[in-house]
């Protein structure tokens, strides 16, 4: 399994956030999180990136414990965080900015260039874009500017965090599709957390849903759709 968390707790003060929180992804899986605000499924991304700490539990990446390696190094593993609200350079230009996230390459200008060049293919909107300062972009472009610069990385994992939030309807089924695309061309596994439950469980293979810190629910994209639970809290009626 590439990713493994074990009896993972993260309080806040007094209140835990995750409560001996227990899920996987395997090597090449599409898995989504879902739950209501609050259950644990930005902390559970944020854990694994490093900008938390756990109280207890681990973090196994290809076999590796996270919590004994600093977050910075946890890039260069090969996890990748597009965290809510993008946090784009807005000064920057879009090639900058995805430059900046290739800097675990940037010894190696050919593969730096290759991989812009294959952000620019992936998403033919930035290239257009190059020059252009990042603050200047739509909330569409921008959310791709998040996830190109992730992916100059050339990550094993791929976390993001509501990339559809504040997306027109039409953009969140874009921004979907290009996800789709990379798990399927790329073989990139990806973990993502989504209020689009719908959405994100056609696209997905599996999922889990939190429930204040703890996983209530998990199974195939497809068990879920049609679990009765999941489509009372998130999926509503069919039409």
């Amino acid at each position: 399994m590439l990713l493994e968390i074990k009896d993972l707790t993260v309080a806040y003060g007094g209140a835990k956030a995750l409560d001996n929180l227990n899920l996987g992804v395997d090597q090449g899986e599409f898995v989504v999180l879902l739950g209501a605000n609050g259950a644990g499924k930005t902390t559970t991304l944020r854990a694994i990136s490093g900008l938390l700490k756990p109280v207890h539990g681990h973090i196994l990446f290809d076999g590796k414990d996270l919590l004994k390696t600093q977050s910075f190094r946890r890039s260069e593993l090969g996890i990748a965080h597009v965290p809510e609200g993008r946090q784009i350079f807005p000064d920057h230009t879009v090639a900058e900015n995805l430059q900046l996230g290739g800097y675990t390459a940037r010894k190696d200008l050919a593969k730096s260039n290759a991989a812009l060049e294959e952000i620019f293919q992936l998403f033919p909107r930035l290239a257009e874009r190059r020059d252009q300062k990042g603050g200047t972009l739509s909330g569409g472009e921008a959310q791709m500017l998040a996830v190109g610069r992730a992916l100059m990385g050339q990550p094993r994992l791929l976390m993001l965090d509501e990339p559809s939030l504040g997306l027109a309807p039409r953009l969140v089924i874009e921004m979907f599709g290009y996800l789709k695309r990379l798990h399927k061309e790329k073989g990139l596994t990806i973990l993502l957390v989504e209020q689009q439950a719908r959405l994100a469980l056609q696209i997905s293979q599996r999922g889990y849903v939190l429930e204040r810190g703890v996983v209530a629910i998990s199974g195939t994209s497809e068990s879920l759709k049609d679990d009765p639970a999941v489509v009372a809290a998130y999926l509503g009626h069919a039409g």
